[in-house]
């Protein structure tokens, strides 16, 4: 890709995902800008097999929260969207950029003696100063947490951070892990692909400030106020999707982020009606369809 066009490309996404331009450029660097058979451009939605199912696997752990959750209890990652991020797409990684970044890796890895195991099979691979690179072990796909706003891990590597003791690669998946994934019912690509969307588009937004996913936890300046229990219910199944929830984002804007012509996923097609909205994507559907939970 010349260099001038993917200069342009990067400013196009970071407007979008609010990555810095040189965060957003490491995500476009291996596709072509003019076309993409797995998504846009941008970059997005391209990705090996094994981060399409690691970003699957983080839309169940993040989507999922409260009784009416599809998952484990000890396995929820709704706290994550607590905290300001910025999600980074790449090929064969995800980055997660944060000023929380210690927080954050607490939420996504499991360790000793604590009911929360994270996300079943997420190791520390590496500590850095700045974060973490994670390694999920039944994929083997990286993801990074990291402070650094362009996604840098920098310097040697220093056991000395990770003083939360969080597991690392040398640790074996456990019997709770074992059972939380083996509860999951068979995910067709197509399927997988469409929850990855809905986690590479967390913190996805307008320019022009028409639509905002704010990470699930904000809202967009004079939308209808909405109960903020932050109860979700994602379920998964072949090609079948449904998604409730309870509070941000408005329904709108999660079905404009993944719609939207230049930062949506390539190929959905989706309809609203009174009740919520219906997306579409090859072989897989998801429905979506906020609800009031009981207080």
């Amino acid at each position: 890709m010349p260099s001038s066009l993917r200069r342009r490309t990067a400013h196009l996404r970071a407007a979008y995902t609010r990555e810095t331009h040189a965060l957003a450029s490491a995500g476009i660097d291996r596709h072509d800008a003019r076309a993409s058979s797995a998504g846009s451009g941008l970059g997005l939605d391209a990705c090996t097999t094994s981060q399409r199912r690691l970003r699957a696997l983080l839309a169940l752990g993040l989507l999922n929260h409260g009784p009416t959750s599809t998952w484990p209890r000890n396995v929820s990652l709704a706290d994550v969207t607590r905290y300001t991020l910025v999600v980074s797409a790449r090929h064969d990684n995800l980055v997660l950029t944060t000023r929380a970044p210690y927080n954050v890796a607490c939420w996504l890895v499991g360790r000793n003696r604590l009911p929360q195991i994270g996300l079943p099979g997420l190791r520390v691979e590496t500590s850095y100063e700045e974060g973490w690179r994670l390694r999920h072990l039944p994929t083997g796909a990286a993801l990074t947490v990291t402070s650094d706003r362009n996604g840098r891990l920098r310097g040697p590597a220093t056991a000395g951070s990770n003083y939360a003791q969080l597991w690392t690669t040398g640790v074996p998946l456990t019997a709770e892990e074992h059972a939380a994934l083996n509860a999951l019912p068979p995910l067709r690509a197509d399927t997988e692909t469409l929850l990855a969307a809905l986690t590479v588009r967390l913190c996805a937004h307008a320019p022009d400030e028409s639509w905002d996913v704010g990470t699930w936890f904000s809202s967009l300046a004079g939308r209808p106020s909405r109960a903020h229990h932050h109860q979700r219910r994602l379920a998964a199944a072949a090609d079948q999707c449904t998604l409730h929830w309870d509070s941000d984002p408005h329904p709108d804007d999660l079905f404009a982020s993944l719609t939207d012509p230049v930062i949506g996923l390539v190929g959905a097609i989706g309809e609203k009606d009174s009740s919520g909205w219906r997306l579409r994507y090859r072989h897989a559907c998801l429905t979506a369809h906020p609800v009031a939970y009981g207080h």
